[in-house]
Parts: structure tokens; C-alpha cells; sequence
């Protein structure tokens, strides 16, 4: 008789152990999913952080290579709609001399989540260049 209870004990799994087994299965693969989640929004905000130093170090150097007297003709705001960071972009541009002007660039994302970014950069106006005073 021993080894009959023995044998029926041993012929399959109870219900009792694959609800166990399943619920081990759903607190994992939940924790899983919850840190996948996690993950995918951090590597969203890393792409869009990308997106706006870009478009702030592209926007800067523009500004620095033009010429010092054109400077308040780019004076202004544009809105972009499309692409990975919708946008709106400002620029400002105060005289504090006569030799030299504070460009302010301003990037106001869309989303109200993120927010602005500002550049302030000094331009000073170059010397007139003569060839006799080399020094």
C-alpha cells in the first residue's frame, strides 16, 4: 500500500503548483516589463536632450561666424512643427557698446514637459584692419 501513495503522489503536478508557477512568472515578467518601460522613456529624453544641443551648438556657431553688422537682421522667432523636437527658436540682440552686442538664442521645446534652453553669446566687433598697423 506504501508504494501505491507513493506512485499517485508522483503521477502529475497539482493545480495548486501551476498556479504558484504562474504567479512567480507574472511578478517577474511584470518587474520586466516596468524596468523595459523605464528604459524606453529614458532613452526617448536622452534622444530629444541630443536633438536640442544640436540644435543649440548648430544655431550658436551660425551665429558666431556672421558678420558683426548683420547681426540685428536675424533678430526674431520661427516655429518648426516637424522632425524629432518640435520647436520654437528666438533671437534677440542687445547693443551693450558700440563694439559690442549680447546675442540671446532661445529653444522653447513644444511640450510643455521640457524646458527652454538659452545661449548667450558676446560678439564684439573686430578692429578695422589697416596695413600699416600690423601690431
Amino acid at each position: 500500500m506504501r508504494r501505491m501513495r507513493i506512485r499517485r503522489s508522483r503521477r502529475g503536478i497539482t493545480l495548486i503548483e501551476v498556479a504558484v508557477a504562474l504567479t512567480v512568472f507574472a511578478i517577474v515578467t511584470t518587474s520586466i516589463a516596468s524596468f523595459t518601460t523605464q528604459v524606453a522613456r529614458g532613452s526617448h529624453l536622452n534622444g530629444i536632450a541630443t536633438v536640442r544641443a544640436g540644435v543649440l551648438t548648430a544655431q550658436v556657431n551660425r551665429l558666431e561666424v556672421l558678420p558683426f553688422d548683420s547681426l540685428p537682421g536675424q533678430v526674431g522667432c520661427t516655429s518648426f512643427s516637424t522632425g524629432p523636437l518640435p520647436r520654437t527658436q528666438c533671437i534677440s540682440v542687445q547693443d551693450v557698446t558700440v563694439r559690442r552686442r549680447r546675442v540671446t538664442f532661445v529653444v522653447t521645446p513644444a511640450s510643455p514637459v521640457l524646458r527652454p534652453d538659452t545661449a548667450v553669446l558676446v560678439r564684439t566687433k573686430p578692429k578695422a584692419f589697416h596695413p600699416l598697423n600690423l601690431f
